[in-house]
């Protein structure tokens, strides 16, 4: 069994190994496998991934996030500006313009809406948005449109999870119910069972994703 202190520096060499993020401002707390992290960041993409690398490391079960994005002191950015600028990201990017992707700004907080096919769709389209300055938080409202049976959907999770030779399928049950997804069962670690959830988000018609996943 790892111990807290083994946890807590393998996410900091994580965080400072991966480029997207600036480390020295990070700061992270282990109890009981339960992380917390701490401290400031520059933009809110740089605090999703420092989340995202927290996660991947084996022995945590939980993630608190209390990084808070803090931009410069003598930058300004309005609401305003936000949404201009998201405006152009409707003009120019081509899944703003195929799925006709809206935005609400207050207070540096976006509110994303609208329809996609995918789940890495919504996921694009929420990093986009996360990477405009002064963006300090972005609520993915986007819902994708449900395309696939049952079946297809419970054979193509089934099929991803036996690909990753790290997950025992075999202990991952799959329920689908329209386009939400239950996963129960059990894993060895947290990124086992983050593996089986990107797995269930991959499937086309999938709008929610129940994680009833344990860890043991």
């Amino acid at each position: 069994m790892r111990t807290d202190e083994q946890i807590k520096d393998d996410i900091l060499n994580e965080i400072d190994f991966d480029p997207r993020i600036d480390s020295t401002e990070i700061g992270v707390t282990v109890h009981d496998g339960s992380v917390t992290l701490h401290g400031t960041v520059h933009n809110y993409l740089e605090e999703l991934a420092a989340v995202k690398a927290a996660k991947r490391i084996k022995g945590v079960h939980a993630v608190v996030d209390g990084i808070k994005v803090k931009y410069a002191s003598d930058t300004t950015v309005t609401d305003e500006d936000i949404a201009t600028r998201i405006a152009h990201l409707c003009d120019w990017n081509a899944l703003f313009q195929k799925f006709d992707i809206q935005s609400e700004v207050k207070n540096g907080r976006v509110t994303l809406t609208g329809n996609v096919d995918w789940q890495y769709q919504r996921a694009e389209a929420r990093d986009q948005v996360a990477g405009l300055r002064g963006v300090t938080t972005v609520i993915n409202a986007i819902s994708i449109s449900p395309r696939a049976s049952k079946d297809d959907v419970r054979k193509k999770i089934s099929a991803a999870l036996h690909r990753h030779a790290t997950v025992e399928a075999s202990h991952i049950d799959v329920g689908v119910s329209g386009g939400k997804v239950t996963l129960r069962g059990h894993v060895k670690a947290w990124y086992e069972r983050k593996l089986a959830e990107e797995a269930a988000w991959s499937a086309p018609g999938v709008t929610a994703v129940v994680d009833q996943l344990e860890i043991s």
